[in-house]
């Protein structure tokens, strides 16, 4: 005989998403769920629709390949550099308006700037154009020794010198120190000796490459694809690999509030500059696996200035589910997962930039359009799809028990159009069958809700959204009708 089990609340979702490939739902967290799309957890206890992109600066002529910023103390003026094509255009936060600082570039490697003495200094690769600099104006050879050669990464500061790594040579190349003539001026150009000032000590010829240069408090860090090393002068650095781990992509490494952040195949890695990389991200275990071997390189990262580091991996799919624009994000104080989905507008470039009024996180796109993330309800005025799946739940001891859903009520903010539905363990991947969808009140009450029999149940609850965000507070089941076994 069956029994009727009543009012039973489904757990807030305070850890966040927890994926299968991680941990079964018969062991998992009961306070976690499957997917969240464009949802975040930042709100303790409920889930809610993350904001949008909104458009930051006039749309450039193609791709944009790479950021850099100037914030001089001689200035107000900020300045945010884009490398566009063979152009870099920049952005002056007086005017608001772009101009072309340096055009007719060569090669394919992205520009990466470093500032420095009141100048930002670029490279574009070992194939690309001499070392130039500039203060918001065209590029020149302001403070830059004849000789400096070209190379794909920058570093300028650590040890008042400039350093530029050559990945298909393997060599690190430094300027002397610079020389203060009375605290405020300086020697310039800055002196550099070819046949001396280069280090060539990172395992050549064992077939990677550098990737990435970065510098922390104690040492400047060289990335290979499976190695680091520490640089702490030019006459002391590590004979061999610190760390067993690397990057293929420069601009996924994210200075957060608490360490490092980078991106490497077998997942993402917090590291702390006095022990070993710590992965961080085996609740999204399938994710990172999903990630094609073409987009490594390509991957870029940004710390949101608050809690959050965000990773914009490109197109990925998940067990038959494509995402376009992926962009997986790790908030760092609760140590929750959650992904966006950018539909349409692939993001190729990220940077925090400060124009002296606003602090934001800058995103240039593959069709030219430069925005600002978490601003505005959509991404640059079109909707925004969210979707939560909840994990596999038998609500009773035994999972081997028939039982059905009799009556639902869900509570939202704001959450009118929200469709739900549910799936059982019967139902082939992605079948889903539909329960109602809310209104406009706080508590949407279905009473004739009613599921086919299940031994196991998730509901998904998505939509799309264009207006204020949207808030699930909690959801409950009126009535769960325990049947007993069933025979096979």
């Amino acid at each position: 005989m069956g029994t009727t089990l009543k009012n039973i609340k489904i757990p807030n979702p305070i850890e966040g998403v927890i994926r299968s490939a991680q941990l079964d739902d018969s062991i998992c967290p009961e306070n976690s769920v499957q997917i969240a799309i464009n949802m975040n957890f930042d709100r303790v206890g409920a889930v809610q629709t993350r904001p949008g992109v909104e458009t930051y600066a006039t749309t450039l002529a193609g791709s944009v390949n790479s950021f850099g910023t100037l914030n001089t103390q001689s200035s107000t003026t900020k300045y945010l550099f884009a490398h566009v094509g063979s152009t870099i255009q920049a952005l002056n936060s007086a005017t608001g308006a772009w101009a072309p600082v340096r055009t007719g570039l060569t090669g394919t490697e992205k520009a990466r700037f470093s500032q420095y003495l009141n100048r930002v200094w670029m490279v574009n690769g070992n194939a690309g154009d001499v070392p130039k600099t500039s203060n918001g104006g065209t590029f020149d050879t302001t403070d830059v020794p004849a000789t400096l050669p070209k190379g794909d990464f920058i570093q300028a500061g650590y040890d008042a010198r400039v350093w530029i790594a050559d990945a298909a040579k393997d060599i690190l190349y430094y300027t002397d120190q610079v020389v203060s003539l009375d605290g405020t001026t300086y020697v310039s150009p800055l002196t550099f000796t070819l046949t001396e000032n280069f280090i060539t000590k990172f395992s050549s010829q064992d077939g990677e490459s550098i990737t990435g240069l970065f510098r922390v408090p104690k040492a400047l860090l060289l990335f290979k694809q499976n190695h680091i090393y520490r640089v702490y002068s030019p006459e002391n650095m590590d004979a061999y690999p610190a760390y067993n781990v690397g990057t293929y992509s420069h601009e996924s490494i994210v200075q957060g509030k608490d360490g490092l952040y980078f991106h490497h195949p077998s997942g993402f890695y917090k590291f702390n500059y006095d022990s070993q990389p710590t992965e961080i991200s085996l609740r999204v275990r399938d994710f990172i696996r999903a990630i094609p071997r073409a987009n490594y390189e390509n991957i870029v990262g940004i710390y949101d200035g608050l809690d959050c580091i965000k990773w914009s991996v490109g197109a990925v799919t998940v067990e038959g589910v494509a995402y376009s624009n992926c962009q997986m994000r790790y908030s760092i104080s609760t140590q929750v997962w959650t992904i966006y989905d950018f539909d349409t507008t692939a993001i190729t470039a990220l940077i925090s930039y400060d124009n002296g009024t606003t602090i934001e996180q800058v995103a240039g796109t593959s069709t030219g359009l430069v925005g600002k993330l978490d601003s505005g309800t959509t991404d640059f005025g079109s909707p925004i799809y969210y979707e939560l799946i909840d994990r596999w739940r038998g609500f009773t001891d035994m999972s081997s028990s028939s039982k059905s859903i009799s009556g639902l009520a869900v509570m939202t903010e704001n959450g009118a159009g929200m469709e739900v539905q549910y799936q059982t363990e019967k139902a082939p991947t992605n079948a889903w069958e539909y329960i109602d969808s809310v209104k406009d009140e706080y508590v949407a009450l279905f009473p004739n809700a009613s599921t086919k029999d299940f031994n196991e149940i998730r509901l998904r609850y998505s939509g799309r959204t264009k207006g204020t965000p949207i808030i699930l507070t909690g959801v409950e089941l009126l009535s769960l009708q325990v049947k007993g076994l069933e025979q096979n």
